[in-house]
């Protein structure tokens, strides 16, 4: 824990360098887990008034033809005049939305992507001979929002790619202005430092705020990196799991306590939780970190998903907007990644309330990298978080409607296999517990036999045993062939 007073404002820096933000099973059973070691124009678009997307296509051209005339082509114009004509989706009685831009399937076998080509580096032969449906890293297969494939368009035709000078005044406003419309949480701009994600920043706070040896507070069932950062750091894991209930997993203030050790000196926080999909009350943060501030234990939070909530009736509330004391104890990791499918851009922007704790971060990146972040990465931030939620929440209206459909034409179907409630994430938690298989049959199983290529329930720890974490942010196409593969095979077991 940190404390004093923090009145000094410390220029914008970058930190640098790109890490991968992908979902490596470093730990496989885990069992000596405590041992350090462009959407097309005019295609795809509504005819029935739902949407606007076509009349925002047309006033683009209205606009460029207009600022030609002048002479000369301003983006930001532009993208004025194109906000100026969204609205917000409407939803239909069954949660979907009809002819939406996000029922467009995109070929991406052919570019490069993690998750949809590397089959055969990943996965075992027999395993990748069965061309399982790929629903498992973390991204999207979503288009981003035209107003950010617009601005990597004039970034990319201005034709040169130096090295950038850092965040630009009208980055910072956007990404303070973004926390503050979502969440009113108004974000200083000397608070923003840009990272090249939030992997790198994990690693980075392990190494900065801990020592070899010490132990790191994690709650498992959790994001694999997690276990992983920490393990590869040299550190330990001090475990405090979720508790099961009928529905789901709740927080247990006992269990949390108990699990910190005389040496543990941060707590990792996903919030909202992955893969659970919890999303903390204000009650269970304010508990957390009371705790943290009492056992000397510094917060990282991982706010990566904070757009991402598919319950209405819960809200995303930064952890470090609760108090002036536990912004002063507190690191907020966030980016754009998952929220408009940018993870391969390698921009991230983090929150640091106290002077003392940024500058010891910023020389723990010094000693690890150069501190540059990616430029394209800089301009596709910026767009998304200035121009995109018109289209973030046409997305959110499409990724409910994904959850729901998946989760109940499995659920009422059989009793091997229950997707749980998800009240966050576009990803669903599935329990395959009833199917009688040890975790990697089970991951087998549905590699080769259910022929879905799905996280496998281990990467989570110990405690993700059992269960499946299946990608939803994909065509309603795409799920409905999971769900067809998923019960045909579960029908023959």
């Amino acid at each position: 824990m940190v404390t004093g007073d923090d009145t000094s404002a410390l220029q914008l820096t970058d930190a640098p360098l790109a890490a991968r933000d992908a979902e490596p099973d470093l730990l496989g059973e885990l069992g000596q887990r405590d041992a350090p070691v462009p959407l097309q124009e005019g295609k795809n678009f509504a005819i029935d008034g739902i949407h606007s997307w076509k009349c925002c296509h047309l006033a683009r051209i209205r606009s460029k033809r207009s600022e030609q005339l002048a002479g000369r082509t301003s983006y930001a114009g532009r993208m004025a005049i194109e906000i100026d004509h969204q609205v917000e989706a409407a939803s239909n009685s069954s949660g979907g939305v009809p002819n939406s831009i996000f029922d467009q399937a995109v070929d991406r076998k052919r570019s490069n992507s993690m998750k949809w080509a590397c089959a055969n580096d990943l996965l075992t032969p027999e395993q990748a001979a069965a061309d399982p449906l790929p629903m498992w890293v973390a991204d999207t297969d979503f288009k981003a929002p035209q107003v950010v494939i617009d601005a990597l368009h004039e970034a990319v035709d201005h034709g040169v790619f130096g090295y950038p000078g850092g965040a630009t005044d009208s980055y910072v406003e956007a990404v303070s202005n973004w926390q503050h419309r979502r969440f009113g949480w108004d974000v200083p701009k000397e608070w923003i430092l840009q990272t090249p994600g939030i992997i790198t920043t994990l690693k980075t706070a392990v190494q900065a705020f801990s020592a070899p040896g010490d132990s790191i507070l994690i709650q498992p069932p959790v994001y694999g990196h997690f276990h992983d950062d920490i393990l590869l750091n040299g550190r330990h894991l001090a475990l405090a799991p979720l508790q099961r209930t009928e529905n789901g997993y709740r927080f247990d203030a006992r269990t949390f306590e108990s699990a910190i050790r005389p040496n543990t000196k941060l707590f990792i926080l996903s919030h909202p939780h992955n893969p659970t999909g919890n999303v903390w009350t204000e009650d269970e943060l304010t508990t957390m970190g009371e705790i943290c501030i009492r056992r000397g234990i510094l917060v990282v939070s991982d706010e990566i998903h904070q757009d991402l909530i598919m319950n209405p009736s819960k809200k995303h509330v930064p952890f470090a907007s609760l108090s002036d004391e536990f912004a002063r104890n507190s690191i907020t990791c966030t980016a754009p990644s998952k929220t408009f499918n940018l993870p391969g851009l390698q921009s991230a922007n983090v929150f640091v309330p106290h002077r003392g704790l940024r500058e010891e971060l910023l020389r723990q990146y010094d000693r690890n990298m150069f501190p540059i972040v990616n430029i394209l990465g800089m301009v596709a931030a910026e767009a998304a978080y200035a121009h995109g939620e018109p289209w973030l929440e046409e997305l959110l209206t499409y990724l409910r409607g994904n959850h729901r459909h998946f989760a109940n034409s499995v659920n009422d179907a059989t009793a091997k296999v229950r997707v749980l409630p998800a009240d966050s994430l576009y990803l669903a938690w599935m329990d395959c517990r009833h199917m009688g298989m040890d975790a990697e049959t089970l991951n087998d199983f549905m590699l080769t036999t259910a022929r879905l290529w799905l996280d496998k329930g281990q990467k989570f720890g110990i405690d993700g045993h059992g269960y499946m974490r299946v990608n939803l942010g994909c065509p309603r196409s795409t799920v409905d062939e999971a769900i067809q593969r998923l019960l045909t095979a579960v029908a023959e077991t």
